[in-house]
Parts: C-alpha cells; structure tokens; sequence
C-alpha cells in the first residue's frame, strides 16, 4: 500500500509549482526498484520469433540497449501504435541506432501471442520466450507481469520493471543513460536531484541533455514523473 501511495502522489512531482524534499525522497524510493536485478545477464535467453526461429537475446542485440516490454496476459498486451506515448518514445530514440524496442510475449497461448503480432507497432520486433530451461528464471521473475525491462549492450538488466512511456523525462533519461551502462536507479535519482524547487535544471549537463535528445532546451517548468510496477499492481 505504500508504494501504491508513493505512485499516486509521484505524477505530481515535476508538475507540483513546489518541489519539496519529502517528494523527491519518495521518487528516489520508486527509483530503487530500477536495480533489484542488475545482477542478471539476459544474453542467453532464447526468443522465438513469429516464424518460429529461435536464436539467444545476445546475439539478437549485440551492441544495443533494448526497451523490452514482457507480457503474458492478453488483456494486458503492450502498448503499440494506438498508443501516443509510447509512439512519441520509439520517434524520439529513432536517432539513435544502438537502441531497440521489442515485445516479448511469457506465454503459450497461440492466440493471445498472434493478437499481439497483429497489433500495428511501427519499428517493433516481436519475440516469444521460447520453451527452454535457461529461460525459466527470467519467466519465473517476471510471472504475468506486463511491464518494461532495460537491458544494456552487454545484455545486463539495468532497469527491472522500469519507467514507462508516460514517466515523461524519467523514462528518456533513464533509456538514454542505459545506453552507456547506467542502471535505472542512479540515472533516475539523478534526474531527480538535478530538479530544483522551481521546476527547472539545477545541472547545466542536464540542460544540454536536453537540448541534444529533445532537441530543443527546455522552455517554462519542467513537468514528468516516476513510477514502478513493482509490488503496486495485482494481476
């Protein structure tokens, strides 16, 4: 219940006209979930895509950071391009070549997994985790969980359960960061402190992050916030 509350309050927290401390402890209190699992290494799960081929995550996306979102239940499917959030996301990392956005279906069902292959989602690759011993672990982890995951170059899971695209500011930094090998709670908490009461960058790098990824410097008061599957949903 704790945490529901903290996710009730955070969306608050970057649009609030007062940024106190309390609230920036208790988004930093999200951001922590981000790295219950960087001890783990995705690499050597097996995917199968919708023709049936099989092959490991590693050599799937040697070399790129990857969005991946797990689901299991089908009224739970992923957003895709009815989705303007999530659309603005993938259109906002198009520039970027070394990150990719995919689905991976943690089921059997035939036809919850073609519903999500016939869903319109531009630039994203569909996967089914395939029935083998090394992936149980991950498939144990994740239960029916519809949720987001940040897998690094070196297929490290640097954001478990991460931000999602409505985590405006959060979830871009959080990707962005993920591309140079930063897990999601130090990148999340940084945002966060580099906020000031006033609602705008109290760090001059985080301005220019700004610039460079949104392509433009950020204009007024600055508006987002955090939040995490972990623990708040029941499925």
């Amino acid at each position: 219940m704790k945490k529901l509350l903290y996710l009730l309050i955070l969306p608050l927290y970057l649009c609030n006209t007062s940024c106190t401390m309390v609230v920036k402890s208790l988004a930093k209190s999200v951001a922590k979930n981000y790295d219950d699992h960087t001890d783990m290494n995705l690499s050597g799960l097996v995917l199968k895509d919708k023709q049936g081929v099989t092959q490991t995550f590693g050599k799937l996306f040697a070399g790129k950071t990857v969005y991946m979102y797990v689901w299991k239940l089908n009224p739970l499917l992923p957003p895709a391009d009815k989705d303007s959030l999530y659309v603005a996301l993938k259109r906002r990392f198009v520039k970027y070549d070394d990150v990719v956005f995919i689905n991976v279906y943690n089921g059997n069902v035939k036809e919850d997994w073609q519903t999500a292959l016939d869903q319109p989602n531009k630039g994203v690759r569909s996967y089914q985790l395939a029935d083998e011993t090394v992936n149980q672990e991950f498939r144990d982890l994740l239960g029916p969980s519809t949720s987001p995951q940040i897998i690094g170059k070196d297929g490290t899971l640097l954001s478990f359960q991460g931000p999602k695209p409505t985590d405006k500011l959060v979830v871009d930094y959080v990707l962005y960061e993920a591309r140079s090998g930063v897990n999601g709670t130090k990148s999340a908490k940084q945002i966060i402190k580099g906020i000031n009461s006033d609602l705008h960058f109290k760090d001059s790098k985080l301005t220019k992050w700004h610039e460079l990824h949104f392509g433009k410097p950020p204009v007024g008061k600055l508006s987002g916030s955090i939040s995490s599957t972990k623990g708040n949903i029941s499925l």
